[in-house]
């Protein structure tokens, strides 16, 4: 089953009940038009949403099954495009083990099992123990011991302690991990968390995967495990995890013991037990720490004398640090304080390495390759990576020799080359909702991204939204407040693209109590500008208009022209759709166009324009409506937004027909029918098509009315348009005369 047909069957059931779209639309509390695109397969139902029907229709759960086998469904149509099935694979590589074999033994034994009759949950296996004891690489190596008795292999590092980039949100990882398996764009999946976990559930129903929960708190675990009793979880965390649903195993890693710390020294350093036997304490028998130096070892082929200095401090607190400050010492010092401020990033590219160290690409190639020779970076194409010990260290030790002005200098510019990649990524995403807030010009070492393509600027801003709110925090925490808020509003396009609305409200909500601490007014109006725009598309209607008026006073007070335009049109779009009377907003409407214009912003100002040129329309004032519209249709940009597009060449046509130019108002609806069919706008071409009927009609050639009718009639019936029952009318009154 398809969305479309979940749509059908919502649509059936309602005409069966002899119920109007829109007299169902305000008993289950959404905008009549949101359901007819649900009835039509142009949005996705919701689980919610679907069981708010199945009680409103009483059909008895059916509707919510239906939407589960659609996920389902979509998960088993998966394919890369050449038709052979997607098979994730995310294992990450395989580290060194030595005296695991009994924890690896004990996993693969628990995943080979079967699963106990009517169970409804996967194998859960928590693996605990202090950071960098080895946890993930014992988790890791026995997935690749079972990879092949499963379907595919998902994999996530929850990063829960990484006090830099914040822990990651369970809606990030599971959008990643339905669009790996189901093939979908992550545009087209819910917003909803809840929604993500039903499908995510749903998908894997049938299936047997391992599902890698790496490095995980409590509270980012539960959504992601799946409904799947032939899948196997594996979950490794600091602490005892208190939380975990299912049939649960518990294991607690300990450090290695000297004969075996020794062993893996030795193993990663290619030297003869014997001669580094005298560094097994000096990593607290944690394998990470004893890789370090196993590795350091290897990349200086030290000899005797620099493993017995190795040697001296004995003090297994002290050991990775000690180990970090032997290869610290053969930095110079541009190379040394490049690390440090480094350190703050969440990934390192040249770009971002250039902007926190204020210093050229050329020149921070050259310093971070310098440091990568040294061990205390990993060089990865054209970027970096820190070990997490290195990191900290690196953090530590910027905290004691820089100071406090280099080390905020070096934060500041790290967040405008973040700030100033959201804005070019915000402009391409959406060239006509380019209404983020202006920024300052940044300082010359800040080169922020710049994206060539959609698909560019989706891959960048999908990675650096799981950092947004870290970044955002360390704004607020500067006392950066305009900083902050400008993150917040740069990523408003991303947002409303991807639906991550529950994060976008949770993000905004904060800046937001912040602008109003600080009575920092354009931050506060730019947070409930885009609270009220999501309130709008998720059908809180009468939220959003509460929070769109309170920013529209305060630009209103502010003078702010630009964005009066942008924020007026969102007032009057919400309260258009919640039904108010149309001469009640269209001194607002005006508002918006005036300031629009004042600036110069043809898509700002045409968008405008349609609106209030509609609203004439309906009130009855045809110059006005004729010459907002003319004017709108002269203001479209080249290669803008097709609906609006669409729409201000049909509501023109419209007003034409009523003007009695019908000559202009035929050869304006057929561009409108040809522009929404190249397009694929079809509650678009419903719309046109029948404005073009009505022309004909008007110009007595019923057949050509007769068949645009009959056209629009057809898709409307197939889209679920609203409209359906009035062109069907139109039909029978043309078939009528002509009898």
């Amino acid at each position: 089953m398809r969305d479309e047909e979940v749509g059908a069957l919502v649509q059936r059931w309602r005409k069966e009940r002899r119920l109007g779209v829109r007299e169902l639309a305000k008993t289950i509390q959404v905008h009549h038009t949101l359901l007819s695109r649900l009835e039509s397969g142009q949005r996705r139902l919701s689980v919610e949403l679907a069981e708010r029907l199945d009680r409103e229709l009483t059909t008895a759960g059916d509707l919510a099954a239906a939407v589960a086998e659609v996920r389902t469904g979509q998960a088993h149509g998966t394919s890369n495009g050449n038709g052979r099935a997607v098979v994730p694979a995310q294992l990450p590589p395989v580290e060194d083990l030595v005296d695991r074999v009994r924890l690896v033994e004990t996993i693969t034994g628990e995943g080979s099992r079967p699963a106990p009759v009517n169970s409804s949950s996967p194998r859960t296996v928590v693996l605990t123990g202090p950071g960098g004891v080895g946890k993930t690489a014992i988790a890791i190596a026995a997935a690749a011991r079972m990879r092949h008795e499963f379907d595919g292999v998902l994999w996530a590092d929850l990063r829960g302690w990484d006090l830099n980039t914040g822990p990651r949100a369970p809606a990030v990882v599971l959008r990643s991990w339905c669009a790996a398996t189901t093939g979908t764009p992550v545009t087209a999946l819910p917003a909803d968390l809840d929604d993500l976990v039903a499908l995510w559930r749903s998908v894997l129903q049938e299936k047997r995967y391992i599902i890698g929960v790496d490095n995980a708190r409590s509270e980012q675990i539960g959504a992601l495990i799946p409904a799947s009793p032939g899948s196997v979880v594996l979950i490794t965390s600091r602490d005892r995890v208190p939380d975990v649903p299912g049939r649960v195993v518990w294991l607690s890693v300990p450090p290695l013991e000297p004969d075996d710390a020794t062993a893996l020294i030795a193993a990663r350093a290619r030297k003869p037990a014997r001669e580094v036997a005298g560094l097994a304490c000096r990593g607290g028998g944690l394998p990470l720490a004893l890789r370090s130096l196993g590795d350091y070892i290897a990349a200086h082929d030290a000899d005797e004398e620099m493993i017995a200095e190795m040697s001296a401090d004995t003090a297994p607190p002290d050991a990775v640090r000690r180990n970090a400050r032997l290869s610290y010492e053969h930095l110079t010092e541009e190379q040394a304080r490049a690390w440090r401020l480094c350190a703050i990033l969440p990934e390192i590219t040249p770009e971002s390495a250039a902007a926190a160290t204020d210093t050229d690409l050329r020149q921070v190639r050259e310093l971070l390759n310098g440091v990568a020779d040294v061990s205390l970076l990993s060089k990865h194409g054209r970027n970096w990576t820190y070990h997490e010990l290195h990191r900290a260290i690196a953090l530590e030790e910027s905290r004691r020799v820089d100071p406090r002005a280099v080390r905020d200098g070096a934060t500041e510019r790290s967040l405008l080359y973040m700030l100033h990649g959201w804005a070019n990524a915000a402009v391409t995403l959406a060239p006509d909702r380019a209404i983020g807030p202006p920024l300052d010009t940044p300082p010359p070492s800040v080169a922020p991204p710049t994206f060539d393509s959609y698909e560019a600027a989706l891959d960048w801003s999908e990675t650096r939204w799981e950092y947004l709110p870290a970044a955002v925090r360390a704004a607020i925490d500067k006392g950066w407040n305009r900083l902050a808020w400008q993150l917040a509003a740069c990523s408003f396009n991303y947002v409303i693209l991807v639906k991550a609305y529950e994060q976008a409200m949770n993000l905004t909500q904060t800046v937001l109590e912040v602008t109003e601490r600080s009575d920092v007014m354009e931050g506060q109006a730019w947070m409930l500008h885009i609270q009220g725009c999501i309130e709008t598309e998720r059908g809180d209607l009468d939220g959003a208009v509460r929070v769109l008026t309170r920013a529209l006073e305060i630009r209103r007070r502010r003078g702010d022209l630009r964005d009066i335009g942008w924020t007026a049109q969102a007032f009057v779009r919400a309260r258009l759709f919640r039904g108010d009377p149309p001469n009640e907003v269209l001194v607002t409407a005006t508002e918006a166009v005036d300031s629009l214009d004042a600036l110069g912003a043809t898509s700002g100002a045409a968008s405008a324009r349609s609106v209030r040129g509609n609203l004439y329309l309906v009130t009855g004032d045809l110059p006005a409506a004729a010459a907002d519209l003319t004017r709108a249709v002269e203001q479209l940009p080249i290669g803008g937004d097709p609906l609006l597009h669409c729409y201000a060449y049909t509501r023109l046509a419209e007003t034409q027909l009523k003007q009695h130019e019908l000559d202009e108002a035929e050869q304006l609806a057929r561009h409108a029918v040809e522009y929404a069919e190249e397009h694929s706008a079809r509650f678009s071409e419903v719309d046109a098509l029948d404005i073009l009927g009505r022309v004909l009609n008007e110009r007595h050639d019923a057949e050509g009315a007769a068949s645009a009718w009959t056209r629009a009639l057809q898709i409307a019936d197939n889209i679920g348009a609203v409209e359906a029952d009035q062109i069907q009318e139109r039909l029978e009154c043309l078939n009528d005369h002509q009898r």
